[in-house]
């Protein structure tokens, strides 16, 4: 685009006439004063002068028509960009715009020349553009604006989308178009409507969890890090419920995956619809949920008992059965209360981590229950974490032990098996049974590595009593194996390799696990589980009775052997259960176990055989194999073995 440049006016035109005039007969005289050469030669330079005029004439003419065809180009690139131009006078006016920015808005050309940018945004966009526009105008570089534009489809129907202003002036004079309107700066108008649907999922998904669309932790963390500066700069208490639902993992193993993602939908769902709308419930992950309150109390018991009223009123909201997958299911839910700040330096993972702990301690009080965090929960969540980092150094620096507890032949009464026990000589607390770390142990994972080493430790011991004979290949020994193990793949052949290279017959293991591993959803595992059945590996449900499988289930796994839970083999006896009738009832029980057990072919051991009495009903019952303290209480190796070496000394004296 040229400049404009001021046109002479009639004065001035006169003015340069006589002068040119002046000249012409100036040149004249002088030419006739000139001899004939001289004039000859004059005339020569004139006919020169004029080719070379008519030369460069051509050339300004080729460069015009190139200049035209380049001027073609550039008016087609400008119409057909893929972004809106569009050149704006100091105003905002729209002077000159391309069809691209016509197409956008659903407009005519016509339309659009004159009227301010601003009109063709949606209302709402219009102040916000008129505010930042100045601004924007004077250095628009590195610069841009989003707003809603408006679009007038067919049927003068209006729908919208975003676009993002960027531009650039000119210069610091502007430019006339052919007009003669001063064009002061350039604007480039995207559609990003889809851009910023994709920016608005990212934020989203990164605040909020995808199976419910609750916040995430991300968002607890800044919303209850504003809650803690609230209240220590007002000096008011707040307070954070941790819910954890009780059994979700019974209902996810025996449904399926996709009724717990169901459930875990449907329970957010009810819970929210019971919270005030600036109170946050966030799920943490799993089957876990916080509620973070808004209000904030002057003291902690009004922040206390606000806090136990709303746990209260959720655990009631839960009584009505939620239906998945045309089944009614009954959740109940463990919560703890954290009053905040406990400590006045507490942050952000100090609060969740004491409501976490308030929320086990509930856990183990019975499920379905309120508590609050205090001191005393403090110091053992301390001492929790003090185990778990003990725990980690444990099996470095061979503080486990196994010990044995014999299994004893009804029939004969000699040792025919064993079960293998994990034992933590700890340095300071002595000698420390699963039941203090065991739940540590399979929450951090630690539980893979150790269950590892504790069926090598079995298999060479095993090994090691064959080769001193004592104990022939009749003696199969019982290892725990946790859930955690069985979902490796890789698991039945790093047991295969070791049962290699150990030369020691698959037979002489026995894998205890629970009923959950039995339930039909864990495809996993039960693939795990037939590629060791395949190597010969027996499997033994331990506490048969207190869990959740079939029988179908049952009939169809493999299993190989039963353990009756020792809970039934208590309640046998009339110190432990005063009820005649439940005593009948336990027995009946413990003989349908019995009788099932040797119609499908499997073995039973029933543990925990604490009196003569236990050991003579179990055994006219019909039950294979005995454990309990009226046997043996576990022991360590060294008196194991000497155990095995009198039954040997013993068969072979008769």
């Amino acid at each position: 685009m040229d400049r404009k440049v001021p046109a002479p006016d009639n004065e001035q035109k006169a003015s340069l006439r006589e002068a040119a005039e002046h000249k012409a007969r100036k040149y004249l005289n002088d030419f006739q004063q000139l001899n004939k050469a001289d004039r000859d030669q004059l005339l020569q330079e004139l006919q020169v002068h004029q080719i070379e005029l008519e030369l460069q004439n051509e050339e300004l003419r080729e460069a015009h028509i190139q200049l035209e065809y380049t001027h073609r180009q550039y008016l087609d690139l400008y119409n057909e960009a893929p972004v809106g131009y569009a050149s704006l006078d100091e105003s905002g006016m729209i002077l000159r715009c391309n069809q691209t920015l016509v197409d956008l808005l659903g407009c005519q050309d016509q339309t659009i020349h004159g009227h301010a940018l601003v009109e063709f945004m949606v209302e709402e966009d219009q102040a916000l553009f008129r505010s930042r526009f100045k601004a924007f105008s004077n250095k628009p570089e590195n610069k841009h604006i989003d707003v809603r534009f408006k679009y007038k489809g067919e049927q003068d129907v209006t729908t919208s989308f975003v676009g993002r202003i960027q531009g650039r002036r000119h210069d610091d004079y502007g430019l006339y178009n052919a007009r003669g309107k001063l064009e002061k700066l350039l604007v480039v108008i995207s559609d990003v409507t889809e851009l910023k649907l994709s920016e608005a999922k990212i934020a989203f998904q990164a605040y909020h969890d995808s199976l419910t669309g609750l916040p995430n932790r991300t968002r607890l963390h800044d919303r209850l890090d504003a809650a803690l500066a609230q209240a220590t700069r007002h000096n008011t208490y707040g307070a954070l419920l941790f819910m954890d639902l009780d059994r979700f993992k019974n209902v996810n193993d025996s449904l399926g995956h996709q009724a717990g993602d169901q459930l875990l939908i449907l329970f957010s769902e009810r819970l929210n619809g019971q919270l005030r709308r600036e109170d946050l419930l966030v799920r943490m992950g799993g089957d876990e949920f916080v509620v973070l309150l808004s209000e904030q109390h002057s003291d902690t018991n009004q922040a206390a008992l606000h806090a136990q009223r709303l746990a209260t009123h959720l655990i009631d909201t839960l009584n009505d059965p939620l239906r998945i997958m045309s089944n009614l299911i009954q959740v109940t839910v463990s919560i703890g209360i954290a009053v905040f700040p406990f400590q006045p330096n507490d942050l952000v993972g100090d609060v969740i981590r004491q409501a976490d702990t308030a929320m086990y301690q509930a856990k183990s009080e019975g499920r379905n229950q309120i508590h609050f965090f205090h001191a005393e929960l403090e110091q053992r969540a301390r001492q929790r974490l003090t185990l778990e980092s003990e725990l980690r150094s444990a099996l470095d620096q061979q503080q486990f032990e196994i010990h044995y507890q014999p299994q004893i032949s009804s029939r004969s009464g000699r040792i025919i098996g064993a079960e293998a026990l994990l034992r933590w000589r700890h340095p300071e607390m002595g000698l420390l049974a699963p039941s203090e770390y065991i739940r540590i142990m399979e929450e951090t994972g630690l539980i893979i590595a150790t269950g590892q080493w504790i069926l090598e430790q079995v298999v060479a011991q095993v090994k090691q009593w064959q080769a001193a004979g004592v104990c022939r290949n009749r003696l199969r020994v019982a290892v725990n194996i946790s859930p955690s193990q069985l979902q490796i793949e890789q698991f039945s052949d790093s047991v295969e390799k070791l049962l290699k290279a150990y030369a020691l017959n698959p037979s002489c293991l026995v894998f205890e696990i629970t009923e959950n591993l039995l339930l039909p959803d864990d495809s996993a595992c039960r693939a795990v589980m037939r590629r060791l059945e395949s190597l010969g590996v027996t499997f033994s449900v331990d506490d048969f009775g207190t869990g959740y499988s079939s029988l179908f289930v049952l009939q169809n796994s493999s299993i190989g052997q039963l353990k009756i839970a020792q809970q039934f083999v208590r309640d046998l006896e009339p110190q432990h259960n005063k009820d005649e009738e439940s005593r009948r009832n336990v027995l009946a029980l413990v003989n349908a176990i019995v009788s099932m057990a040797k119609a499908l072919d499997m073995g039973v051991v029933a543990e925990g055989i604490e009196t003569e009495n236990q050991r003579q009903l179990l055994a006219g019952l019909g039950c294979d194999m005995m454990q309990g303290y009226l046997f043996a209480h576990p022991l360590p190796v060294d008196d194991m073995t000497r155990l095995l070496e009198e039954q040997f000394k013993e068969n072979s004296s008769r």
